[in-house]
C-alpha cells in the first residue's frame, strides 16, 4: 500500500484513502454525517472539482463546514494552499484538528461568514460546495461579485449547488436541507438564473449536470474570464 505525507493512503486506493480522512474526525455522529456526505457528493461529482482544481495553487472553499472537502482536495494535491472559511466556530475547531491529524501542512480554516468576508488577496480557485441555497438572493449576488474580484487573472469560480429540477428531487434536497439546518428558508435557483448572473462577471461559464441514483438534483458550474488567458476548461 502506497502513503502519502501524513500516513494517508494514495487515492488509486479510493475507499481507505476515504475511511482516512473521515476516521480523522472525533465525533461518532461528524464520521457518520462525513460518510453520508461523500455518499452524496459521489465519485463524479469529486472528479471533477479535482480536474477544476488542478494546476492551482491558492484555493479558497467558502462555506467549508467541518473541512471534509478541505482535507481531501489538500491530501489529493500536496502541491496546494487550501484556505478553508466558515462562520461556525466548532466546525472550524473540528476541521483544523481532523487536518492536524492526516499531517496535512497545506491547508488552514478560519471562521468567516460567507456574506460579510473580508479578502484582501486573490486566490486561483474559488469554490463553494451546497452553499449557495443556503443565503438569500441579494447576498448570493454580492458573494458571487466579491469572488469574482478576488479571482487571480487565471482563477476559477466553481460551484456546486442544486437545480430546481425535477420538482420530486427539489422537494427531497429540500427536506434534507431543513433536518440538517433546522430551517425552512432555503434560496434554490435554476441554471438559468445561475447562468445569468455569472455570465455578467465571467466570460466563460460550463455546467456540469450530475446524474446519479440518489435523488439529488446536482450541478457544477465553472466560471471563468477567458479574455484574460488562454487555458482550456479544466486543463
Amino acid at each position: 500500500m502506497d502513503l502519502k505525507p501524513g500516513g494517508i493512503p494514495h487515492p488509486h486506493d479510493y475507499k481507505r484513502f476515504l475511511t482516512r480522512i473521515i476516521e480523522s474526525y472525533d465525533s461518532t455522529i461528524i464520521r457518520a454525517y462525513c460518510k453520508v456526505r461523500f455518499t452524496i457528493i459521489n465519485i463524479n461529482i469529486l472528479h471533477i472539482i479535482a480536474l477544476c482544481l488542478r494546476g492551482k495553487r491558492k484555493v479558497l472553499d467558502v462555506g467549508c463546514g467541518f473541512g471534509l472537502l478541505g482535507c481531501y482536495f489538500s491530501s489529493l494535491y500536496p502541491q496546494i494552499r487550501y484556505y478553508g472559511y466558515d462562520l461556525n466556530p466548532r466546525r472550524i475547531d473540528m476541521a483544523s484538528r481532523a487536518a492536524r491529524r492526516l499531517g496535512l501542512n497545506n491547508i488552514t480554516f478560519h471562521c468567516q461568514d460567507a456574506c460579510t468576508m473580508k479578502l484582501d488577496e486573490q486566490f486561483d480557485a474559488i469554490m463553494m460546495v451546497d452553499l449557495l441555497h443556503h443565503i438569500t438572493d441579494d447576498s448570493k449576488y454580492a458573494l458571487l461579485k466579491n469572488c469574482a474580484l478576488h479571482l487571480a487573472p487565471d482563477g476559477r469560480l466553481i460551484i456546486k449547488d442544486v437545480t430546481t429540477h425535477p420538482s420530486l428531487k427539489l422537494a427531497f434536497t429540500w427536506a434534507m436541507d431543513v433536518l440538517v439546518t433546522r430551517s425552512y428558508n432555503m434560496w434554490y435557483w435554476d441554471e438559468n438564473k445561475f447562468l445569468s448572473t455569472l455570465q455578467q462577471l465571467f466570460d466563460r461559464v460550463d455546467t456540469f449536470p450530475i446524474t446519479d441514483w440518489l435523488p439529488y438534483p446536482h450541478i457544477v458550474y465553472l466560471a471563468e474570464s477567458i479574455n484574460r488567458h488562454s487555458s482550456s476548461v479544466c486543463s
